[in-house]
């Protein structure tokens, strides 16, 4: 598996695709409420679907991401997203 998880640190590994939404979103529900760390240092590329799970669910948990020394489309998305735009309640 390209996500890995430990209590709360989601890390990402390689290039990961839209087959990990599944368990990526059971780990977020579960820990609704808590600090968790988004991990892509090792992270080459994220299937956006992922990226709209995250953010999704953003309003739900504390978030901190780390980020590895060569810059990536995803990490401006991330970075970029505004809170108080996301609608869903």
């Amino acid at each position: 598996m390209a996500i890995t998880y430990d209590n709360n640190i989601v890390k990402f590994s390689a290039v990961i695709y839209e087959d990990e939404i599944s368990s990526l979103r059971d780990f977020l529900q579960e820990k609704a409420g808590d600090e968790i760390v988004f991990d892509f240092k090792d992270c080459d590329d994220i299937h956006l679907a992922v990226l709209q799970l995250v953010l999704a669910y953003k309003k739900s948990y504390t978030a901190s991401y780390e980020f590895g020394d060569s810059k990536k489309i995803y990490e401006s998305v991330l970075k970029g997203f505004v809170d108080s735009e996301n609608h869903c309640s």
